[in-house]
């Protein structure tokens, strides 16, 4: 089977179809530097790190945990399935999203946020750009599993995340987006095939940072669609539309479980 081409051999063409430059060709080769971000967008201001939740992000152990979860919640009375059904997980009550996030979150803020936060702010030093802002930018590119909608549910809510004094937790993250350089998402409604863009900022307010997700977010749907040769219509995660987005020839396997029988039978 031939080996799958690295990601960086997909998005690093982009990035600098973008005006973006490659952190690495801006540093002296130098063993003692401290791990660094991706990409530097001079003319934005903006370094980026690029992340990817590959196939054992979402894998059986964690459909597992998952699964012992629910029923947790089932016998608490926090949660009332009978049979088998999809559980969308931004829909659930307060207390049971604290807990899927303390379940889906630690490897994502561990792996994901808290590395980037830290090569971002390590780059900003190397490159003597203490101004700039930091965009975490995650592929899918193998965590097929787990819906979507699901994992950027929980990004957002780790990119708002603060300690005790209000302060932000990943203060040099100021943005993420989550999208799909590989595998086309699925339309459910429609039965298109679709682009995933989906940019989460830490301040909402922030119109410098807005406005460059927009313009890079149109430049990554030009370039997917001359690479693969396809229209995309870009996806809305965040709409009720698109709730149940899933990728192309996926069957999302991320929560189902049969939690009890239906009432009245032995």
């Amino acid at each position: 089977m031939k080996p799958r081409e690295p990601l960086q051999a997909i998005i690093d063409p982009f990035v600098k179809t973008c005006g973006g430059e490659l952190v690495a060709d801006l540093l002296q080769k130098n063993a003692n530097l401290p791990p660094n971000a991706d990409y530097l967008f001079r003319q934005s201001g903006v370094i980026a790190e690029l992340k990817a939740l590959e196939e054992d992000s979402f894998g059986e152990p964690f459909r597992k945990n998952m699964g012992t979860l629910l029923g947790s919640w089932h016998r608490r009375g926090l949660l009332t399935v009978f049979g088998t059904t999809r559980v969308n997980l931004d829909q659930l009550p307060p207390l049971c999203q604290r807990e899927v996030l303390d379940l889906i979150g630690k490897p994502l803020q561990t792996n994901i946020l808290a590395k980037a936060n830290q090569q971002i702010r390590a780059t900003k030093e190397l490159l003597q750009v203490p101004d700039a802002r930091g965009l975490l930018m995650v592929a899918s590119d193998g965590n097929e599993d787990l819906p979507p909608g699901d994992v950027l549910f929980f990004l957002a809510r780790l990119l708002r995340k603060q300690h005790p004094d209000g302060r932000p937790q990943f203060s040099n993250i100021h943005a993420l987006v989550y999208f799909n350089p590989r595998m086309p998402a699925l339309i459910p409604t429609t039965g298109q095939l679709a682009l995933l863009w989906a940019p989460v900022q830490r301040h909402t307010e922030d119109q410098e940072v807005a406005g460059f997700l927009d313009v890079l977010g149109g430049a990554f749907q030009r370039y997917m669609e001359r690479t693969m040769g396809l229209p995309f219509p870009e996806a809305e995660l965040e709409s009720a539309q698109h709730r149940s987005l899933k990728f192309a020839g996926v069957s999302p396997r991320m929560p189902h479980i049969q939690v009890a029988d239906s009432p009245g039978k032995k």
